[in-house]
């Protein structure tokens, strides 16, 4: 690092947070390709990134020199002052031809690498579910999108793909989904009514602890519209179901330019229009940010090749069977016990071989002085530690699993990205799920319900005769599915706590207990138990375990949802 002038640290300090401090972050006003081009530079070279600017701002890098000098000087000044309407303009014109710098540095310096570097925020607009679902399969792409429990979608707004509309099943399509639409606003509102019923307001009200002691004092009117907004919220969640995968959202997302690029080049060619639509949007949308490393995104025919299905080659016609709710067990390790206190017993010693470690607690510890293992490392873990292991050593074991639930659930529990994740295409031939609440509200409620699931079922084994991909698009939540994943046993306490919290969706907190349980019968002793006791719920064996403190979960129900 060098010593700077006050002059350079305030003209630094526009695009780092501090031109002095060993640790610094990077400001939103320095070009994500400029921060990736010279972060790349520590390969090979030891200066700071501080001093690469700088060099950038007065032009001085070698070959991109600035003959006027004192137009160089001018860019300090300015930025030292805040002179300038757009900070990287100085950065632009202290670096002749700029592009061309960034494209013979990231050609010299390993494209690839730098690209994991540099992140590209992106926001699409009006995009169906099914867009949603391809870009959760990123694992690097980090996301919020518009929530079904907080705000009522606008069924009038759905995606109607241009093949199917110029197509003779154009109408049918049309009719569905707003038959659909229809139905979601009659749940919504008879949902709300029924929650209503069952906890009226002044019972809501007494509800509330001193924590919320701000609706507790506030004006009547102000208490009801808390109350109807929670109700609601609990409404939403039961009228999502009927949502078809055409309904649109609104997503945010970051992702690396190297995953970015790798997803334009795959989406090119999906057999879905919006899916190759968007390819082409953020293309053109991140070559804006960083043109230079968004450079292999012609379409990828062998990964084209696999969206499209191969052309009908892998098909097998099974025929359908109704799914219902639960999880199973695909795959695990036998000896997950044993290699798991051996992994944590390898990280707080000094380096040896994994498997001296295994051996020894295979050979030499009893089951209580493996338990006590686990104990001595959850002992102080408090509601707020969310690991079992600050590193890595109880993730290196993994359990794979099939959930078998509703879309609804499998869209939430898909966030999981540092699981690997596998499914089919949504159809209805797996059924549908009627949750309890439905059959509570009453028998109308059911028969609309049912109703809805029928035409909608009907409407999807005719389109899809020419439509397979497309023919999801009607398909709504409530339809089962089967979502496999894989992960490690830190990542599957983790999922279950997060998973059952009282605020969670009444579907996937059901999905969540049945991965714990499924996964305790194979896997007792994370709950501190030898055997699985025969005959008892995983929320009654989790009561009386003698192992809280790695596999935690949230046992019993709550009100509503603020």
């Amino acid at each position: 690092m060098g010593e700077y002038s006050d002059l350079e640290q305030g003209a630094l300090e526009v695009f780092v947070t501090s031109a002095t401090a060993p640790i610094y972050a990077c400001r939103a006003d320095l070009p994500p390709e400029v921060f990736g081009a010279f972060g790349s530079f520590f390969s090979r070279n030891p200066r700071d990134l501080r001093d690469h600017l700088l060099d950038a701002i007065l032009g001085r890098i070698k070959g991109h020199e600035m003959e006027d000098a004192g137009a160089a000087q001018e860019n300090l000044r300015k930025l030292a002052f805040r002179e300038f309407n757009s900070p990287a303009d100085a950065l632009k014109s202290g670096v002749s031809k700029s592009q061309a710098f960034f494209r013979e540095w990231f050609g010299n310096y390993s494209h690839k690498s730098i690209a994991n570097i540099v992140w590209i925020p992106f926001v699409g607009t009006n995009v169906s579910q099914l867009f949603a679902r391809q870009l959760a399969y990123d694992q690097l792409a980090f996301f919020i999108e518009q929530s079904t429990r907080f705000v009522k979608f606008d069924v009038a707004n759905l995606y109607l793909d241009p093949e199917v509309m110029r197509s003779s099943h154009a109408e049918l399509y049309r009719s569905t989904l707003a038959h659909a639409a229809q139905i979601y606003g009659q749940f919504t509102e008879s949902a709300a009514d029924y929650y209503g019923k069952e906890l009226t307001f002044e019972k809501w009200l007494r509800s509330k602890t001193a924590a919320e002691d701000k609706i507790i004092q506030a004006e009547d009117s102000v208490q009801r519209i808390a109350y109807r907004r929670e109700l609601k919220a609990k409404a939403f969640d039961v009228a999502r179901l009927l949502l078809p995968q055409a309904v649109k959202t609104n997503i945010a997302w970051i992702l690396d330019a190297r995953s970015t690029e790798f997803d334009i080049a795959a989406w090119k060619g999906h057999p879905l229009d919006e899916i190759k639509t968007s390819a082409d949007l953020i293309e053109r949308a991140g070559g804006e940010i960083a043109p230079s490393l968004l450079k292999y995104t012609k379409e990828n025919p062998y990964y084209a090749e696999q969206y499209q299905g191969f052309s009908g080659a892998l098909n097998i016609d099974l025929p359908p069977e109704q799914m219902s709710k639960g999880v199973d067990v695909i795959s695990y390790d036998p000896n997950a016990f044993d290699k798991s206190v051996a992994l944590l017993l390898m990280r707080n010693n000094r380096s040896g071989d994994f498997n001296r470690f295994y051996t020894h607690v295979k050979n030499e510890l009893n089951f209580d002085e493996k338990i006590h293992v686990l104990q001595v490392v959850t002992g102080n873990r408090s509601h707020r530690d969310e690991w079992v292991d600050i590193e890595e050593a109880f993730d290196c074991v993994s359990v794979t699993l099939q959930i078998r639930t509703d879309i609804g659930a499998v869209r939430d529990l898909r966030r999981h990205q540092k699981w690997d994740r596998n499914e089919g295409l949504y159809t209805l031939e797996n059924g549908f799920y009627l949750p309890e609440v439905i059959e509570a509200i009453g028998d109308a409620a059911v028969t609309a319900y049912t109703e809805c699931m029928e035409k909608t079922f009907d409407a999807e084994q005719k389109i899809r005769k020419d439509f397979p991909h497309q023919a999801q698009y009607l398909i709504p939540m409530a339809a089962m599915h089967s979502l496999t994943m894989r992960g490690g046993l830190d990542q599957l306490q983790y999922f279950v706590a997060t998973r059952t919290v009282p605020q969670g969706h009444f579907s996937y907190r059901k999905d969540a207990y049945n991965m714990a349980e499924a996964v305790c019968k194979v896997h007792p002793w994370l709950l501190g138990l030898q055997e699985y006791p025969e005959g008892q719920t995983i929320e009654e064996v989790a009561k009386n375990a003698p192992l809280k403190s790695v596999l935690r979960m949230y046992i019993g129900e709550t009100g509503l949802h603020s």
